[in-house]
């Protein structure tokens, strides 16, 4: 009917109602469209995609990564679980210059480790920072002008700090080298590992090994009145010299000691304070473990409850509550409209579910006004068969 051919095509309205066009077009114009077609879903799948591709790009580069405290943003780059995946398999190989300069050989000779700092340190001897041209029309990239702070000018200065850092090391080869490369075995122990801010005995996190377990038997663990001060700490701890003080909450805190032999006293003194208690890092660790066992038991032991209760409950026989009452050997009654159990012997009571007899123990009543006129009761006291008649 159409010898020339059709295209057919999905479009959307404004309010992202969708409808199909149809037009009768030749050969060529129907390729055409294709492309077109295609061309857009192209974009759009690239879109998508975003910023992945960047990242795949340098995983599959295999080239060296390189940030100043660049924790953050790792953690925003590997949001996305693929990326995740990467990061995981160690296709990335990171450096974290603020890190590098933090340890050996660097820590002794660079005391300020701000980017801005660092850069200016590394200008001066005993480093040997390498001679860079910028391109032309970018005069702003230069050192002396500083553009702090602006994403590609810290991106710039990050490098040139490696880079003098890096050669640097090659100082302690023997020859020395000048030039140390980036994939050199002597950067290679600060690979994957991110500085850490505010953590004192633990300076990076490790992302291809175990993270470092430092000692604290300096550290104390204090709790004292909602109302206390980072100054009360300092006084209370006064006789101990240089304190470190980290705030947990409110009424908890941290204190570091200069001197771990001091930890001891510091503990006897508060064993008859009223208002604030001590305790070693180490009893605090054990205390927090014995507290997350006992919730799991705790946990274990209500399911075991709850699964219990939903068994017997499950297997229980479903008795049709009887508006008549039942009446013993011996000619005693009791309404079966009472809610309270008996301790009267051999007594049916309740609605006509169950029947209670004498201390703990409890005797099901099983009987129906229809199906059985006479309902059987067994007392495991007496072990003794009785009757109740039922009237029909």
């Amino acid at each position: 009917r159409y010898p020339k051919g059709i295209h057919v095509e999905t479009l959307e309205t404004e309010k992202k109602e969708r409808y199909i066009v149809i037009s009768k077009v030749d050969e060529e114009e129907r390729k055409r469209r294709e492309q077109q077609k295609q061309a857009k879903e192209q974009e759009e799948l690239s879109d998508a995609v975003g910023f992945s591709r960047v990242i795949h790009a340098i995983a599959n580069s295999g080239k060296l990564v390189v940030g100043h405290n660049m924790l953050l943003d790792v953690m925003h780059t590997i949001h996305h679980k693929t990326l995740y995946s990467y990061l995981l398999n160690f296709i990335f190989r990171l450096l974290d210059t603020k890190l590098m300069a933090s340890t050996q050989p660097f820590k002794e000779i660079i005391n300020n480790t701000s980017l801005a700092e660092l850069e200016k340190r590394l200008k001066e001897i005993p480093f040997n920072p390498p001679e860079v041209e910028s391109a032309e029309g970018f005069p702003s990239y230069d050192t002396a002008s500083e553009q702090l702070h602006e994403a590609g000018y810290d991106a710039y200065i990050t490098g040139l700090c490696f880079i003098s850092m890096a050669n640097y090391l090659g100082s302690f080869l023997s020859p020395p080298k000048n030039h140390v490369s980036a994939r050199s075995k002597l950067i290679e122990p600060f690979f994957n590992k991110l500085f850490l801010m505010r953590v004192m005995d633990i300076p990076y996190l490790n992302l291809e090994g175990p993270d470092l377990q430092p000692k604290r038997d300096h550290v104390l663990h204090v709790t004292f009145p909602k109302e206390w001060k980072t100054s009360d700490l300092y006084q209370l701890f006064s006789a101990f010299g240089n304190i470190q003080v980290s705030w947990i909450d409110d009424t908890s805190a941290f204190v570091s000691l200069s001197q771990p032999e001091q930890v001891q006293i510091a503990v006897n003194t508060s064993r008859y304070a009223e208002s604030y208690r001590i305790q070693t890092y180490a009893e605090y660790v054990e205390k927090k473990h014995e507290e997350k066992q006992a919730k799991r038991k705790w946990t274990e032991d209500s399911w075991k409850e709850m699964e219990r209760k939903r068994l017997k409950t499950q297997y229980t026989p479903y008795i049709p509550q009887s508006r008549y009452y039942c009446v013993n050997s011996a000619g005693r009654e009791l309404s079966q409209r009472s809610k309270k159990p008996t301790s009267t012997r051999g007594v049916a009571t309740g609605t006509g579910s169950a029947a209670l007899s004498t201390g703990a123990l409890s005797t099901l009543a099983f009987y129906s006004a229809e199906t059985c006129p006479r309902g059987v009761f067994f007392s495991p006291l007496s072990e003794k068969l009785q009757r109740c008649k039922v009237p029909v």
